[in-house]
């Protein structure tokens, strides 16, 4: 695994005060309205660690309202940026091993960075809330083995020597349950000090014992304790070394298709652009790189080869010029250059060909670069229109792809191993199709490259990633930008940032009827993503066999549930299926619907009670339960694990919100979702291992929805 970004937050950074933590996926996607902060939320996480060095302008990047005050404050030691980063497991064992401490303990790094450039790197999750106990009892038993070896172990009488086996035979018989305690340390630290009365004088021994077991037992302490980890200068350049690269991309950089290279060359050696212009002079730079010619080589390519002889008087004025041809031998190793430079631009065009083929789904183009004189163009031509028109006479969508591909494929590969790619509103200028295209090559693109894009286009919402869909809209009571994977977290200022979603659900609406496949209404994006996951597994294990798709489709509850099943429905009034709840709202909708528009269709609606038996029943009910119990564990910290409590006999949901009431715990607006979200992320391990009763309630449903 390689490192990953977890989660960031902005603070005083352009129109941002503070945002909230924004945690990320593989593929996330922000939407919301304009000026709602989108696109200063990946402004300010590109500049954490930028692919292409961009630099940080305080007179841009700092609040415009305080920057009176910017340097008389200080504020060029303010923090912008901060984020978690999970660090691979070679890594996190690298600095774990360098700093002395657990390597769970140093598995996400907080980076953060001020406006003058400098970083902070700490490690404050460092405390640790249980141990697998065969780490202790490992190593109590190397322990006892060791120490019965030693010379100042052998030599004792037999009194003593009956004591310390008897203690670490004492220990590692305390050890009950699977994991430790910070209680189950203390307990063996007390074990081995009522030793202390029996050494005597002796110093030795006991300080052999301190050293390879007690001062062991206080490394798992001091985790428990989260005792604050001290990096050092190399541990931070290390990390900062190896945290992903930022690849950030808006239509600030297309490409023009006639490139002015007295302009270029120009440009390419002035500190002072403006942020658009500066963003196109990275775009052309990576061309410039991608065709393995500087622009001053391509001018010198389109210019014609002369030689001038100027005169000059005594006060070094011209007084005449004449041209002379030049030699033969230089006619030829001009000719020569010329003729080499003419073939990396056809090869460089080539390349570009066969790789623009992989990613562009909407058309075959065939790309071609010409200097002449003062110029550089790009033209492009396809099987429909084989005659080249230039770049520019294409499609703007054409003209955004194009130019996000090099900057793409440039800067991931110029010894970026590991990038994160975020995107500005990509495609809004592609076709509603092709925006379907991208968003399924976004899916495949962050397969290997962690992905977050902003958007308000319907086409670029991913119906299938819901769960990593988050709301960015503006506080109406304090102007902050906020941020909320619950979409509908607030609903006064969220309506019209999450309206792209609700559109991108009419549109799955319709493709489920254009493509014949089978809807099946649910009550929330939590029962989705968890009927998803089960449809996956038994796809995998050979369980489903169904030519039609399944699209869950979550209609915000059972109130949602009658206007959707209405725009789902066949001109043949076939109903779609519908999957409830069994809780208390649930089972009352159900008698509605059997008893009224489902009268003559009422195997189609299904509760999860069918499947369970009694009992207010919840989709969460059908999942592999245990994966949720420490999911839970691991999300809400406290003294008392909900394992303990949980009864896998009743309804889960109510469950843990009663655990939590007890306990004091506030489970977050959303919390449902947030729960399925990690199960997805986790789905190898939660579904790693599934009882044959639930596969077999499993595919009873299914069953039914096949039917």
């Amino acid at each position: 695994m390689k490192t990953t970004l977890h989660r960031f937050k902005v603070q005083n950074f352009r129109s941002i005060e503070e945002s909230d933590w924004v945690e990320v996926s593989d593929n996330s996607c922000l939407v919301g309205t304009n000026e709602a902060g989108k696109t200063n939320l990946l402004l300010a996480l590109w500049k954490l660690n930028p692919a292409n060095d961009e630099p940080i302008v305080p007179l841009n990047d700092f609040p415009r309202n305080l920057y009176s005050n910017y340097k008389s404050g200080k504020h060029e030691e303010d923090v912008f940026i901060s984020a978690d980063f999970i660090l691979s497991d070679a890594l996190s064992g690298e600095i774990a091993s360098k700093l002395s401490c657990d390597k769970e303990q140093v598995k996400t790094v907080l980076v953060r960075r001020m406006y003058k450039g400098t970083y902070y790197v700490s490690f404050p999750y460092s405390q640790m809330y249980e141990f697998p106990t065969e780490r202790v009892s490992d190593l109590i038993n190397n322990f006892k083995t060791k120490v019965e070896k030693e010379d100042i172990f052998i030599k004792e009488k037999d009194e003593l020597k009956d004591a310390i086996t008897g203690a670490c035979e004492t220990s590692i018989s305390s050890l009950k349950s699977e994991f430790l305690s910070k209680a189950d340390i203390v307990n063996i630290v007390d074990i081995f000090n009522t030793l202390t009365p029996k050494y005597g004088k002796k110093v030795n021994l006991p300080e052999y014992i301190n050293t390879n077991l007690i001062d062991k037992l206080n490394f798992f302490l001091n985790a428990f304790d989260g005792k604050q980890i001290v990096t050092t200068q190399e541990v931070r350049n290390r990390i900062i070394k190896e945290i992903p690269k930022f690849v950030y991309y808006s239509d600030y950089g297309n490409l023009d298709s006639e490139i002015f290279l007295p302009r270029v060359i120009e440009d390419f050696k002035r500190d002072d652009l403006s942020e658009s212009a500066r963003a196109k002079v990275r775009t052309l730079k990576v061309l410039f790189s991608f065709v393995n010619l500087s622009p001053e080589e391509i001018f010198e390519l389109g210019d014609d080869r002369k030689v001038i002889i100027q005169t000059q008087n005594v006060y070094n004025q011209i007084v005449s010029t004449e041209e002379q041809e030049p030699t033969e031998d230089e006619v030829k190793e001009w000719a020569d250059k010329k003729r080499e430079r003419g073939i990396l631009l056809r090869s460089a065009a080539s390349q570009l060909t066969l790789n623009f083929k992989k990613w562009w789904l909407q058309g075959d183009y065939i790309f071609e670069f010409e200097a002449d004189g003062n110029h550089f163009r790009i033209n492009v031509s396809d099987n429909l229109r084989p005659e080249a028109i230039e770049l520019e006479g294409r499609s703007r969508g054409l003209q955004w792809f194009f130019s996000f591909f090099l900057v793409f494929l440039v800067e991931t590969k110029q010894g970026h191993s590991n990038t994160i790619l975020l995107l500005d509103e990509p495609g809004l200028s592609l076709h509603p199709i092709a925006q379907y295209d991208l968003a399924k090559f976004f899916r495949k693109l962050s397969e290997d490259n962690q992905l977050i894009y902003t958007s308000h286009s319907p086409f670029l919402v991913d119906m299938d990633n819901l769960a990593n869909v988050k709301a960015v809209y503006v506080d109406s009571e304090n102007g902050r930008t906020k941020v909320s994977s619950n979409l509908r977290y607030n609903e006064t200022d969220a309506e019209k940032s999450i309206y792209p979603v609700h559109a991108a659900l009419g549109l799955t609406v319709s493709d489920t009827l254009l493509l014949g496949c089978n809807p099946v209404l649910v009550e929330g994006p939590s029962d989705q993503i968890y009927l998803s996951l089960i449809k996956r597994y038994l796809i995998s294990k050979g369980k489903l066999l169904y030519s039609k798709e399944f699209v869950f489709i979550p209609t915000g509850g059972v109130k949602g549930m009658g206007p959707v099943s209405k725009l789902v429905s066949s001109r043949e009034d076939d109903l779609p299926f519908v999957l409830l709840d069994s809780d208390k709202a649930g089972k009352e909708y159900h008698k509605q619907l059997i008893t009224g528009k489902y009268k003559a269709q009422q195997t189609k609606v299904l509760q999860v009670s069918d499947f369970l038996g009694e009992g207010e029943f919840e989709i969460e009910d059908l999942t592999p339960t245990s994966g949720l119990v420490s999911i839970i564990d691991r999300t809400y910290r406290c003294d008392n694990y909900f394992e303990d409590s949980y009864d896998n006999s009743k309804p889960i949901i109510d469950q843990i919100q009663d655990w939590a009431k007890t306990n004091s715990i506030t489970l977050p607006e959303g919390w449902k979702v947030d729960l399925a979200r990690t199960v997805q992320n986790r789905f190898d391990k939660v579904f790693e291992t599934i009882d044959s009763q639930l596969e077999t309630k499993w595919g009873e449903l299914f069953g039914k929805l096949t039917t």
